[in-house]
């Protein structure tokens, strides 16, 4: 039998397929600050030294896109002796001194932060979807523009048993996995930081990894010494100076020297 094609009404769209979706996108920021609240909070010491890190490295990374005169500022704002930023006199790591090191102990609250904020990720889950299997239960919600295999019917059409439905049509408990990891992107822009699922399982791979143990401690030293030697030999390279000729490359118009009444002067000829 050919594929049946239905018609969605327009208060499909209005009442389930943008509620749904703005429920979505809320449920995923409370998860996001739930999670975060679930997480230690590091010492303010330490992000305030790794943030000026960050900068001199961005300074030496992408100091192409501003003008010179700005970034040999910056450059001896970190650099200068001996009161640069980077420096160990300067007054970052002059007020700060270096906590000795922890004896490495088995330390499981590492591990118990990333479980318990996937614990609440899929609790967060299953209710949303024993939530939409109870209000919007056999609902056709979109429709795909373009055509899929019978092999995408498992996917798109969850909780439908229609054998001549188009399988470019997707049901409300595939609209939501759909979203969900859609929407990744979204968040990482309104919040900054990858998915919570995929952060959080990375900490408890990381944390089974080094068998339950406190990390290595944050040598602010040893770090600004690097960074500090990095940004000294580097040098200022224009990242817009030369744009026109990496764009047009071989098109680039070229340059050919005459003499006009005794004078040499550049004329750009094209083909």
């Amino acid at each position: 039998m050919s594929p049946q094609n239905i018609y969605l009404s327009p208060s499909i769209r209005d009442w389930v397929v943008l509620p749904l979706l703005l429920i979505m996108i809320l449920t995923g920021l409370l998860r996001t600050l739930t999670s975060q609240l679930l997480r230690s909070s590091k010492p303010l010491k330490d992000v305030k030294l790794k943030s000026v890190l960050q900068r001199g490295s961005r300074l030496r990374s992408a100091g192409g896109f501003i003008s010179r005169d700005r970034w040999l500022r910056k450059k001896d704002y970190y650099t200068s002796k001996p009161n640069g930023a980077l420096r160990p006199e300067g007054p970052i790591l002059s007020g700060s001194e270096e906590e000795p090191a922890a004896p490495a102990m088995p330390n499981p609250a590492t591990a118990m932060e990333g479980m318990m904020g996937n614990a609440s990720f899929m609790i967060q889950n299953m209710i949303m979807m024993q939530a939409i299997q109870h209000f919007f239960s056999g609902y056709i919600l979109v429709q795909i523009p373009f055509g899929l295999t019978k092999g995408f019917k498992l996917m798109t059409q969850k909780g439908i048993d229609l054998p001549t439905l188009s399988t470019s049509y997707v049901s409300s408990l595939s609209w939501y996995f759909l979203v969900m990891f859609g929407l990744r992107g979204v968040f990482r822009l309104l919040v900054g930081d990858p998915a919570p699922s995929t952060k959080q399982g990375f900490e408890i791979q990381q944390s089974l990894g080094n068998g339950f143990q406190n990390p290595q401690p944050f040598k602010s030293g040893v770090a600004f010494k690097g960074e500090c030697e990095m940004l000294e030999i580097c040098k200022y390279r224009s990242v817009i100076e030369n744009s026109e000729r990496e764009l047009l490359g071989n098109e680039y118009p070229k340059f050919k020297k005459r003499v006009v009444k005794g004078k040499r002067k550049d004329d750009i000829f094209g083909e």
